[in-house]
């Protein structure tokens, strides 16, 4: 049985999920009237077969069915044709090559004979003892001087044969090559979609296949710029720019196609999961464990409307409801495993610009915006370039950001403020009651080294008591403002080439019975 004509097909449009991508393609076939099948080609070998689905672009024509049909086959680079044509010219080189090797051969006989010649002629005129009147100097001279013109010339013909040897051996090796590698048989991988189809009459129609396959992916990542207000220090504009980055390596070139991206997941099980029970069991506290209260100390998250319970979502984090975003334009992206960025939106926010400094954890000084994000779809987790005005200033990663939420980004160190932190701890034990009392006190000290007069939010913290027999209380803090979580906050003005010392002190109170893990 003969196999059907496969017909070419061109991707249309490709949608990429965060591990798999969908495409469309589209072949134009010609149909006769009746049931047939049809073969397009130009899939790739890697496609799910469940996810195959073919419909025809005409009211004439029903599709009924479609089928995924690989195969194996051997090819070879070079045809029958080729084969003799490089055959023939090797036979050619390798004689023209003989050739010369002959001339070159006959050559080195003559000038064998010409050494001969000059030292014979060099022996007989050395016995002679003096030039006669039959023998004059100057008819020595130019027979001397034709001995060593045919000697030159024999030298310069020698180097000829040589270099016409070597091109026509490095010519004859390289068609040897060809050929030898040509002639290998290498396994070529074929996959064909097959679609039955029953026509009502003989017609010209496009038929579209849609298809999965894995080896192909994309991930959001960001780009936010900050432009700071000539006039107002604590006002500026964010520039939020997003791309879709997609790898391929399919095997398959998508050229000048349509692009989206999407982050649902139609690879995972959409069932709900089944509850299994929680089993919960009580004992009775022992002697010893009744005497005595153990403090455990944690670093407890503040929660927002937009912090995830994970530190980093696997994959792509949409927030629970799957999004696409269609760029407008064709795009090309070539089979090769290397990222290709595709805009996807772009938006500019005012924001509110501030220098703060959170000595605990980092002693540099940091400029952040604190901005609203207005747009339709969410910010997606991901990787962030971070630059100011035009300048790249560093990288970070975005959370994910709902619409209407407020976030803040920091744009980079703050080189002219420097802060050391320094903490003295005091511990005290009553020797009737055995109450403990743990007394720290914290400095600061501020550095401006620029020109220029610096605002600065300072963010410190003390621990928050949830236990009864533990209590922490703020000793000394004039100017710090406290809230419920233990953050102390304070805005102060550093001067030009001005330094600052800032400090605050806290107890922490505690029952015999209590042992503390500090």
């Amino acid at each position: 049985m003969t196999e059907p004509a496969a017909i070419a097909t061109n991707a249309r449009r490709v949608v990429f999920f965060e591990d798999r991508a969908e495409v469309t393609r589209v072949g134009k076939a010609t149909l006769t009237e009746g049931r047939q099948w049809v073969r397009l080609a130009g899939a790739t070998i890697l496609l799910d077969d469940r996810s195959v689905q073919a419909r025809a672009l005409s009211d004439r024509v029903k599709v009924l069915s479609a089928r995924v049909v690989r195969r194996l086959r051997g090819v070879s680079e070079l045809n029958a044709e080729q084969t003799r044509d490089l055959q023939q010219a090797v036979r050619e080189l390798e004689q023209r090559l003989h050739e010369l090797e002959h001339d070159r051969a006959r050559h080195d006989e003559r000038g064998d004979y010409l050494s001969e010649l000059i030292q014979n002629w060099c022996a007989t005129v050395a016995t002679v003892p003096a030039p006669g009147d039959d023998s004059p100097p100057a008819e020595w001279a130019r027979a001397w001087q034709a001995l060593l013109t045919r000697d030159e010339d024999y030298l310069k013909r020698r180097a000829e044969l040589l270099d016409q040897a070597d091109d026509l051996r490095t010519e004859l090796n390289r068609k040897r090559h060809e050929l030898s590698t040509g002639a290998l048989q290498r396994t070529l991988f074929e996959c064909f979609v097959e679609v039955q189809v029953d026509a009502s009459s003989m017609d010209e129609v496009e038929l579209e296949v849609k298809y999965r396959t894995p080896c192909a992916l994309w991930r959001p990542e960001h780009l936010a710029r900050l432009n700071q207000d000539a006039k107002n220090p604590h006002a500026g504009e964010v520039e939020w720019t997003t791309w879709g980055v997609a790898w391929q390596r399919t095997g398959e070139d998508w050229g000048d196609v349509e692009v989206a991206f999407s982050t649902a997941r139609p690879a995972q099980v959409a069932d709900a999961p089944v509850l299994d029970d929680d089993r919960l069991s009580k004992r009775k506290k022992t002697a010893e464990e009744r005497k005595q209260v153990v403090v455990q100390m944690r670093e407890e998250q503040v929660k927002d409307t937009g912090a995830r319970a994970e530190a980093e979502m696997p994959g792509v984090d949409d927030g629970g409801k799957p999004l696409e975003f269609a760029p407008k334009g064709r795009y090309s992206l070539p089979s090769n495993g290397q990222p290709t960025r595709v805009e996807i939106g772009r938006r500019v926010m005012k924001a509110g610009v501030a220098r703060v400094l959170i000595p605990e954890r980092a002693q540099t000084a940091f400029l952040k915006a604190d901005a609203n994000w207005e747009g339709e779809a969410p910010i997606l987790a991901g990787p962030l370039r971070l630059a100011r005005g035009g300048s790249v200033v560093g990288r970070s990663r975005a959370k994910f950001v709902a619409p209407g939420e407020k976030f803040e980004t920091g744009f980079g160190p703050e080189d002219g403020v420097r802060c050391k932190r320094a903490v003295r701890e005091e511990r005290e034990t009553a020797k009737l009651t055995g109450s403990q009392t743990i007394s720290r006190k914290v400095t600061l000290r501020l550095s401006n080294l620029g020109d220029s007069k610096r605002e600065l939010e300072i963010t410190e913290r003390i621990p928050v008591s949830e236990i009864e027999g533990l209590e922490v209380k703020l000793t000394e803090g004039k100017d710090w403002k406290q809230d419920q979580d233990g953050y102390l906050k304070r805005t102060v003005q550093l001067e030009p080439r001005a330094n600052l010392t800032l400090d605050f002190s806290y107890e922490i109170k505690a029952k015999s019975n209590v042992v503390l893990p500090f």
